[in-house]
């Protein structure tokens, strides 16, 4: 079979009944066309003049096969041509015999004829790889880039090729309508989690459907240099075939194939040496415990820490006992390294095309590893990816594609998670004890009174290590078979995929005796209590964890596509089916579905599909599985109409306008499985057989049954009403492209338990209903102009994405307030509540009185609304807003609606690409907008200083600028020092005072290289080299400058750091 990419007579394939229902529908224009033409050509009226001259023959391509619906055309008379048959014929008369013919078509390099006294002229085309991206991958087929009727974004695999192990932390600002962030850069766990034009429910899953090569699989581990295309759908048009699964858009990504030609062989190395974009920085012992004397003061209480102990911490007399440790030196290292080495060998023959591919991935993680330990501490991954696509040509109509893939992966950990290590960093004083002692002695807090009284370093260095052991086996086998002697452009396709996850985990412990240095002996020995007793060996292997998935998928597909002079017409009908079965999980997933697509063009100007997916689930009681989507789109290439004006065409020559409404479901509901069941209560307490005349019972009978959960039948899918409008415009020669849409959809039927059903109606839970319903709406865009200026080849690209939601229906009971509903607010604000933060109390505020310490009191002045949020309150500590006027501060002030989502609402990207003789450089920015960062997170462990105590909770430079008796000012980020959680309450709620602008700008890549001159490398035998240096995450501007915004706000904004890199790399094909 012949490259699908380039076969001008490559059909879908399609159902008999399809050829049937396109006879019937669409004969009456055919036959009206060919009514006064003596064959299928379109010809011009100029061809019944006399004085011309007809030229007739045949256009194939190199493979001798006929190529239907290439243009052939007069050079310089655009409106002389003709249109080839479906066997390739074509006639068409011309002026003279000086005349010269163009012919071409999609995918293929235009040819040039003249005519030389010749009346038969055939053609061969040969094809153009440049044309490539002429030519989209859509759901479950390929389509003519002109044809396209739906919204999709598609991305040069170059543009998303970045040294990072995840594919999914390169699409940010690359693709329009996709919203992505990092979150961390923990090497195995750094994947960016990203949504298709926003969220649009508050309960079911909002990640879209990923198919790789047609098959739904993850494509986070999969190499940049194995990747052909990559494409997102996102309106109903484009999604509604993938019935259930397609309402938060779909991601396609196809690797590469083999082609007909010798094989060319490709190596690429690259090495990277990574930096935290950003750490925080904490103050030392000195400063922290005159801090705590002074979060004592202003609670009333003398100082603890006397003038003579600070000044030995603070002039380093014995860092055993006076420690003044900084955990992220200790710790953390500068730099990391990233190694990765692909090997491609790509080529093929008429019988035969291959592609196989092999690629080694090292990264080393950010901790020091341990001096003195024969295990590895810190974090790393090995992971090695192997692929083989074979396409065979069995018959001359018969394909038949064998694809395997091989990922495997072995991760290393500290024996402690490593959110708990950052954590205990974070909440570690700096004086409470050394690292470890000088002498080697395993060092921690006097005592270890509750989790969070661990010595960070001993997590790291003393807690053991975890290895991680993973496997994916990835298969494909597919038949593609042409029936074209049923009728030409029928055929049919079969594939049938297995795949095999496989994971292990082994843990070994290591939990040495810990102490606490109380002094020195009269040798200047140090001298040591045991905290902790514990085994100085590594433990034998345990708590080790296993697990598997076993994913099996098959469709079968009937496809239809001819061209009958203008007329484009093509159809598909295809069954799905596809089981996921767990390690853990006693009954599989599995869903099966039918999906079917019409589409029909018209002269290259208007355009018309129509898709359904009909899918079932098994996650729904009988008769309410099935469910179905449906969705039609339109194109009109207006600038195709012979009426366009020439005046416009000469600027605007390319004008494209779209429009598509539909319905695509999830059935990700976000509820427990099996909904529809009624469960029962095996615990409900005890019973007895009556009481005896104490009161005590007797003969107890154990637990009771009792209904649970209320059994729901009538559940089924979240269904989203999608509506697109969008157009594409190309301008000045089509330099300066431009598409654009605007989108509208509502998901209804969100799973959620009523709230507004009275439990004075028998029902011990709430039940479960399809109730709940969001809309979202928005317009995303993307911009890519190129200019030759000389010899230097410039070109620009830009991206722009705006979604925002609102609850329609959530079902709530009635708030007090109507600034309290959730109803018509944002789905983030759901959980999200605010007290608004006026300012800093003054003394002004208060009645004083000074005890005999000279140490003060306040009373909050009657006439203050008076807060209830416990804590001790003076001046320097956070006034709100008495939202309600009912003269107290209480949850009732909290207003729901402030800000901006975590998950930001705008992603905009930006980039310029120059070249000059082999010498290239690019630089790519990246921004997030409409996002808002609340320091501290909900929990706030380990922001305010002094959370847990004196002992629990390390002090960041910043909170340096904080109120002062000596500096009351109003302009700090840090309000009163308090010495606890608990003294601090009023200042820690969840307020605008800690709200932050989350928006930020950044310079995501740059990269310079240069491309070897060919007249070098082919006296050494090669065709192509390359070499280049790459810099990633270089810089970040934003509002919060604490940690990087991206990374949010978890453990108080010190995770795993983002990272920047700096990346060499040598590429070369021969």
């Amino acid at each position: 079979m012949k490259n699908i990419l380039f076969t001008s007579n490559k059909v879908h394939t399609t159902a008999r009944i399809g050829v049937l229902f396109f006879s019937l529908c669409f004969s009456p224009l055919i036959n009206a066309g060919n009514a006064e033409k003596p064959m299928n050509g379109i010809e011009s009226s100029e061809t019944t003049q006399q004085n011309k001259i007809k030229i007739t023959g045949v256009v194939t391509d190199s493979k001798g096969e006929s190529i239907i619906g290439a243009n052939v055309v007069v050079k310089g008379q655009s409106n002389v041509g003709a249109i080839t048959d479906v066997e390739g014929r074509y006639q068409i008369m011309v002026p003279s015999d000086n005349a010269i013919l163009q012919v071409s078509y999609l995918g293929y390099v235009t040819e040039e004829i003249k005519v030389k006294g010749r009346r038969n002229i055939n053609v061969m085309l040969n094809e153009d790889s440049k044309a490539l991206d002429e030519v989209v991958v859509v759901g479950y087929g390929q389509q003519k880039k002109e044809s396209v009727v739906v919204s999709m974004s598609s991305i040069k695999p170059k543009d998303i090729v970045v040294p990072s192990r995840s594919l999914n932390n390169s699409l940010a600002g690359q693709v329009a309508g996709l919203i992505a962030v990092q979150r961390s850069g923990e090497p195995g766990y750094d994947n960016a989690e990203f949504w298709i034009r926003g969220v649009s429910t508050f309960a079911g899953g909002t990640s879209p459907l990923v198919l790789v090569d047609g098959v739904p699989r993850s494509m986070s581990d999969i190499e940049p240099d194995e990747i052909e295309t990559f494409s997102v759908l996102k309106d109903a048009a484009a999604t509604a075939i993938y019935g259930a699964e397609g309402a938060n858009g779909v991601v396609l990504v196809t690797t590469k194939r083999g082609r007909v030609e010798k094989a060319k062989i490709s190596f690429k190395t690259e090495h990277t040496i990574s930096s935290p974009t950003r750490l925080p920085e904490f103050v030392g012992s000195a400063d922290y415990l005159d801090l705590f004397n002074e979060a004592l003061h202003n609670d009333g209480e003398l100082p603890q820490f006397s003038d003579d102990l600070i000044a030995h911490y603070r002039n380093n007399d014995d860092p055993d006992l006076y420690p003044n440790t900084n955990w992220i030196d200790k710790m953390l290292r500068k730099n990391t390294f990233t190694h990765r080495y692909t090997l491609n060998v790509r080529g093929g023959t008429e019988k035969a095309k291959y592609f196989v591919s092999a690629a080694y991935y090292n990264e080393s993680g950010i901790f020091k590893g341990s001096p003195t330990k024969q295990y590895n501490t810190n974090i790393g991954i090995d992971r090695i990816n192997l692929r083989s696509n074979i396409d065979m040509n069995v018959s001359s109509t018969t394909t038949v594609g064998v694809d395997l893939a091989l990922q495997y992966l072995v991760n290393n950990y500290p024996g402690t998670g490593t959110a708990n290590i950052f954590r205990s960093m974070l909440i570690t004083p700096p004086y409470t004890f050394p690292a470890v002692y000088s002498d080697g002695t395993v060092s921690t807090y006097s005592q270890e009174r509750d989790a969070n009284m661990r010595n960070p370093y001993n997590l790291l260095m003393n807690s053991g290590y975890a290895k991680e052991y993973r496997t994916a086996i990835q298969s494909k086998v597919y038949v593609d078979q042409k029936l074209d002697f049923i009728t030409k452009g029928l055929s049919v396709r079969l594939n049938a995929s297995y795949d095999y996850d496989s994971e292990m985990i082994v843990r070994r412990e290591y939990n040495p005796t810990r102490y606490h240095a109380t002094g020195r002996d009269e040798n200047g020995n140090l001298l040591f209590a045991t905290v902790v007793s514990g085994n100085p060996e590594l433990q034998a292997p345990k708590n080790s964890a296993t697990s598997a998935t076993k994913k099996i998928y098959i469709d079968a597909a009937i496809n239809y596509k001819r061209t009958f002079d203008q007329h484009e017409v093509g159809a598909m009908l295809l069954y799905m089916q596809k089981e996921t079965q767990y390690h853990n999980v006693a009954l599989p997933y599995r869903k099966q579905g039918l999906v079917g697509r019409l589409t029909y063009g018209y002269g290259g100007r208007y355009f018309i599909e129509g898709n359904f997916g009909y899918t079932g689930s098994e996650a729904f009681a009988s008769g309410n599985r099935f469910g179905f989507f449906p969705a039609v789109g339109l194109a009109y290439y207006i600038s195709n109409e012979s009426f366009y004006p020439e005046v416009i065409k000469k600027y605007v020559p390319k004008l494209k306008l779209r429009a598509s409404v539909g319905r695509a479901g999830n059935d990700n509901t976000g509820g427990t499985r099996f909904l529809y069941r009624l469960t029962y209560k095996m615990d409900a307490g005890g019973f007895t057989q009556g009481y005896n005349d104490t009161g005590g019972g007797l003969n107890g009978i154990g637990n009771g049954i009792i209904e649970g959960r209320f059994a729901a039948p009538y559940l089924g899918w979240e269904v989203e009403d999608k509506q697109n409008y969008g157009f594409d415009i190309g301008l000045f020669d089509n330099r300066l492209e431009v598409i654009f849409d605007y989108f509208d959809s509502t998901r209804s039927q969100i799973l959620l338990q009523r709230q507004t059903v009275p439990q004075l109606g028998g029902l011990r839970d709430d039940p479960w209903q399809n109730f709940g319903k969001v809309r979202n709406r928005g317009v995303d865009m993307s911009v890519n102009a190129h200019q030759n200026i000389g010899k230097v080849k410039l070109s620009a690209r830009g991206t722009f994405t705006f979604t925002r939601n609102k609850i329609l229906e959530y079902d709530e009971l009635p708030p007090k307030y109507d600034y309290q509903a959730i109803t018509g607010k944002r789905v983030s604000d759901k959980d999200n509540l605010y007290y608004i933060a006026e300012r800093l109390y003054t003394e002004d505020d208060f009645t004083v009185s000074t005890n005999a310490n000279g140490l003060k009191t306040y009373k909050l002045r009657s006439e203050i609304p008076q807060p209830t949020l416990g804590g001790l309150l003076g001046p320097g500590d956070i006034k709100y807003t008495d939202v309600n006027g009912d003269g107290i501060i209480d949850s009732y002030d909290r207003v729901r609606g402030i800000g901006h989502p975590e998950t930001p609402e705008i992603i905009y990207g930006f980039g310029l690409n120059a070249e000059y003789k082999g010498i290239y450089a690019s630089i790519f920015f990246q921004g997030a907008g409409n996002t808002s960062v609340l320091l501290g997170g909900k929990t706030s462990e380990g922001w305010y200083p002094f959370s847990w105590g004196v002992d629990q909770s390390n002090y960041r430079t910043f909170a340096l600028n904080r109120w002062t008796e000596n500096s009351p000012s109003q302009d700090v980020i840090i309000p009163r020092l308090h010495k606890s959680n608990a003294n601090n309450a009023n200042n820690r709620v969840a307020s605008t005072w800690w709200l932050r602008d989350g928006s930020f700008l950044r310079l995501k890549n740059i990269e310079i290289g240069y491309q070897i001159p060919k007249k070098f490398l082919s006296k050494i035998g090669f065709e192509a080299a390359r070499i280049y240096l790459m810099g990633y995450n270089l810089a970040v501007w934003d509002h919060i400058k604490y940690f990087d915004p991206e990374a949010g706000n978890a453990n108080a904004g010190l995770n795993y750091p983002l990272p920047r890199t700096y990346t060499i790399g040598l590429d070369f094909t021969f």
